[in-house]
């Protein structure tokens, strides 16, 4: 009996460290996956910001076109909201 449980101890342990080798590559990919996640969340508000100031140019530039295509817009959304 003693050489059942020195070997299931043995199991035990490595499955132990198997666990916690898991969990710190588990914890590393966890880390990597914020950093990525961090930097492409800036890129997307820096295109957007770049996409907004391009828009209020444009409309500062053309405001007949500008409200002609708010009043179409508006319209639109008009027409689809009552069916």
């Amino acid at each position: 009996m003693a050489i059942f449980s020195r070997n299931t101890d043995d199991i035990q342990d490595d499955v132990e460290a198997q666990i916690a080798a898991l969990r710190r590559e588990i914890s590393k990919l966890s880390a990597s996956l914020s950093d990525l996640s961090s930097e492409r969340f800036d890129d997307i508000k820096r295109t957007a910001s770049r996409q907004a100031r391009y828009a209020a140019d444009t409309a500062k530039e053309n405001p007949v076109a500008t409200v002609a295509l708010v009043a179409a817009a508006a319209l639109l959304i008009g027409l689809f909201s009552r069916r």
